[in-house]
């Protein structure tokens, strides 16, 4: 779960699978000339759009911070948790819609137990955790590549704009601009991009990437009053379930 800072006396709680959701979105728009595009186009949407399944479960459940006595943010929760949950959410995708968006959710995994792994706060349990899952996925990934007929470069290239979109996503949903992350481009570079926030639900981007000159993006998020806090875990089940939804639109215009 995203916790958003609070404005507007209401802080909103977004789930993972609904900020996926924006990056579904934002991988549907993109191919400006110069920059890489999605190759088969539909299944690496799709794996945009869903990959956060695996934390599904959860959010119907979400546990308890007693540091915050809020929900858990994903960020607080660390790989001996969310491991496992992720070798499901790839054993999920390819039982559902096959090896092209297992591939790349399994990809995204292994790019958050490398790239973001955090050893200063990471338990040895989060370590092990996190080894077991590379160990068990990469030799998958390469079978999944190979059946699929599919040469490291494009599986490398549409891994990039998976997680460009979901970094772009996320630096919407958290309001922080500096997340936006990089866009591989059609030569096999990457650009940095520039978000920059112009008011509320109102963003610049450079550069642009996206086929059409502007882009609003949607999702659901729970809002809650900025100061709730629980004690108790299933009270704090029952208020999120019951908790009034509110439509997160974000729309974004070339910088």
């Amino acid at each position: 779960m995203i916790l958003r800072e609070p404005e507007d006396g209401a802080r909103l709680l977004i789930p993972q699978p609904s900020h996926a959701l924006l990056s579904g979105q934002i991988m549907a728009a993109w191919g400006a000339p110069g920059f890489a595009r999605p190759e088969p186009a539909a299944e690496v949407i799709l794996a945009a759009g869903q990959h956060d399944i695996a934390w599904m479960p959860w959010e119907a459940a979400p546990t308890l911070d007693a540091r915050t006595a809020l929900p858990h943010a994903f960020t607080a929760i660390g790989p001996a948790t969310h491991a496992p949950m992720w070798a499901r959410g790839v054993e999920m995708a390819r039982a559902a819609w096959g090896l092209w968006p297992a591939l790349l959710v399994s990809r995204h995994g292994t790019l958050i137990y490398t790239r973001y792994a955090n050893p200063e706060r990471d338990t040895e349990a989060d370590k092990a955790a996190a080894a077991r899952y590379l160990a068990e996925q990469e030799p998958m990934q390469r079978d999944w590549a190979a059946r699929l007929g599919a040469p490291p470069e494009l599986v490398d290239r549409n891994a990039a704009l998976v997680a460009v979109a979901d970094a772009l996503s996320l630096a919407l949903c958290f309001g922080r601009p500096e997340m936006a992350g990089e866009a591989p481009m059609e030569d096999g570079s990457r650009r940095k991009l520039a978000l920059k926030r112009l008011a509320a639900g109102r963003w610049s981007l450079d550069p642009w990437p996206f086929r059409q000159e502007r882009l609003t993006l949607r999702c659901e998020a729970i809002r809650i009053p900025a100061g709730t806090r629980w004690t108790e875990e299933e009270a704090m089940r029952r208020d999120l379930r019951d908790a009034p939804r509110t439509a997160l639109a974000e729309t974004l215009t070339p910088g």
